[in-house]
């Protein structure tokens, strides 16, 4: 058998489809019930005004920048307070 990764034993747990499919289905009802106006914000958050889906801008951008903060904070432990006042930016 193959150990599975930290990522595969927490998205294999029962309570996240739980918790999961009554919010989906929820923000799905949120959506439908709003009629024209609930289709216009669906397909604003989807990114269909841009031709190219929000989701990466949304997570991959403040990812990035936390992990280079991180990384730059980590530097900073070096010595150098340059880079703590880059990572503060």
């Amino acid at each position: 058998m193959v150990a599975q990764t930290d990522l595969e034993v927490l998205s294999n747990q029962p309570w996240l489809d739980a918790v999961g499919k009554p919010l989906s289905e929820a923000v799905r009802a949120l959506f439908t019930n709003a009629g024209p106006a609930g289709r216009t914000a669906k397909n604003a958050l989807r990114g269909v005004w841009l031709g190219h889906p929000l989701h990466p801008v949304l997570t991959d951008v403040p990812i990035g920048a936390w992990t280079t903060a991180l990384a730059l904070d980590a530097r900073e432990a070096t010595g150098d307070e340059g880079y703590g006042r880059a990572a503060d930016f």
